[in-house]
């Protein structure tokens, strides 16, 4: 028969490694109120519903043993895991040996210590408990932060440490350790450093009902990838992943691109952001003018475009508030430069991407090249001041072409077409330093100087990009500027 292992609630959604789940002792971590209490029930009638041996070892004054055992009358089972409460008035412990007995009761009068509690667990997993070949064990200790409460720091961890021993002798045992906090405070450091992992679990009021996810945020016996997962605790307690009707649109910063979750903050009805992002927004607006486009007319216009974002900026390590500066330092560094600040407001289009911008120049085509070279200047300089996180990378595609100027309901201009996508896919290709063009801009520019013959070399005499279409490829780059590597993609490519 194979193995039966004991699986987690929402596995499938959060767990991203191949194969089983792996036989772990995990430190559930979140806010009050963030479902804590409702995930370990659930983990726990799953295990009843598979017939596996489960305890819960409630550590806090203000569940009774008849509101723990509510949470499993609904379920197809008579069943009832053992239930070791040690800091209240009573300890209840469902016999075992009989399953068709009365729950038992013990009295207590007396607190136990920390050393009595774990021995009264592992008598709860002795041997009259021990799992059958084809069940499994699951426990649920809750919480932890009841015990930090009660005893010392140094005797929390020694609690930890000798019952995820015990717990790891046991085969096919999974356990959840609840405590409130976050992963960023020095208890939870210290505590999951001596488990197998961390789920992490999160709220947000968002005004009209409670936003929970989750995510396993770190698995040391198995790689996982780390992913926000939202879930419910519906009205039966039972817990729900995923959506039980249509999804609402999402909401995304017209800043960072980011999903705005919560308060969202607006210049106009088309345009969104996050409260802190629309500062930085209209802080840009100041620096570079509108990106609106209220000179031109509608219909098809030529320009000359630079396309630029920041390499690693939606890194998952990095900050909304780091993601942030980094956009604003650049954006500062791009202002600074004679090839845009000298260059007239209405002979130029000037949209944010998210990552970074696209310039687009309704003068000559050398505009785009000159600011490329004047912003690797700025940016060497700027790098060269600042540690490690601080510093920025871009990546550059330049292009000439046609776009399209519409107006749209709000009477609002919009700029769209072969020219700045075209723009967009040259970039995408690069790697940090680089500054691609596409054959029709370089061509151009090198028939035009004999510097640009020295500086800008063929790279790809027929790259394919999306709909099949074939790009000659250039790279631009000196000694103090530019990237004079091959692009990873089209050494791969």
């Amino acid at each position: 028969m194979e193995e039966n292992r004991p699986t987690i609630p929402g596995q499938s959604y959060l767990f991203s490694g191949s194969g089983n789940f792996p036989d772990c002792v995990m430190l559930l971590v979140g806010p009050s109120g963030s479902g804590k209490t409702a995930y370990g029930m659930q983990f726990l009638r799953e295990g009843i519903l598979s017939c596996d041996n489960c305890l819960y070892v409630n550590c806090s004054q203000g569940l009774t043993f008849e509101r723990f055992s509510s949470n499993f009358t609904r379920a197809k089972t008579t069943q009832i895991p053992q239930f070791l409460s040690p800091f209240s008035s009573q300890e209840i412990e469902k016999d075992q040996q009989d399953k068709s007995g009365p729950t038992q009761m013990h009295a207590r009068d007396n607190p136990v210590s920390i050393s009595d509690l774990l021995e009264r667990i592992m008598i709860s997993l002795s041997s009259k408990n021990q799992p059958s070949k084809t069940n499994s064990t699951r426990v649920v200790v809750d919480s932890l932060t009841q015990l930090i409460a009660r005893f010392s720091n140094d005797r929390i961890e020694k609690f930890v440490s000798e019952l995820y021993d015990a717990l790891k002798r046991r085969e096919r045992t999974t356990a959840l350790f609840a405590l409130t906090g976050v992963p960023s405070a020095a208890n939870v450091d210290v505590l999951g450093s001596l488990v197998d992992g961390i789920i992490q679990m999160r709220m947000e009021d968002s005004g009209q009902e409670i936003q929970r996810d989750m995510r396993i945020l770190s698995l040391k016996t198995a790689n996982n990838l780390p992913k926000w997962v939202k879930f419910r605790i519906k009205q039966d307690g039972d817990l729900q992943f995923g959506q039980d009707k249509e999804p609402k649109a999402e909401i995304r910063c017209k800043l960072c691109d980011g999903l705005i979750i919560g308060q969202v903050a607006s210049a106009d009805p088309d345009s969104t952001f996050h409260p802190h992002c629309l500062e930085t927004y209209r802080k840009l607006g100041d620096i570079y003018g509108s990106n609106v486009i209220y000179s031109l007319q509608p219909g098809v216009v030529n320009a000359n475009f630079f396309f630029i974002d920041v390499v690693g900026l939606s890194d998952p390590q990095l900050s909304v508030e780091r993601q942030i500066q980094k956009i604003e330092n650049l954006n500062t560094l791009i202002g600074s430069c004679d090839a845009y600040s000298k260059i007239p407001k209405d002979k130029k289009i000037v949209l944010p991407t998210g990552d970074g911008m696209a310039i687009g120049f309704l003068v000559n085509p050398e505009m785009p090249m000159q600011l490329s070279v004047q912003l690797h200047h700025k940016i060497h300089a700027f790098n060269a001041k600042q540690a490690s996180d601080k510093t920025i990378g871009v990546r550059i595609g330049l292009n000439s072409g046609p776009v399209f100027v519409v107006r749209d309901i709000n009477s609002n201009q919009n700029v769209w077409g072969p020219g700045i996508i075209l723009a967009r896919r040259v970039m995408d290709l690069g790697d940090s330093g680089h500054i691609l063009l596409a054959d029709n801009i370089a061509e151009t520019l090198i028939d035009l100087k004999d510097e640009y013959r020295d500086t800008i070399k063929q790279i790809n005499a027929g790259y394919r990009i999306k709909h099949g279409q074939l790009l000659r490829l250039y790279s631009a780059y000196s000694h103090d500027f530019g990237n004079p590597e091959m692009p990873t993609r089209i050494e791969s490519g």
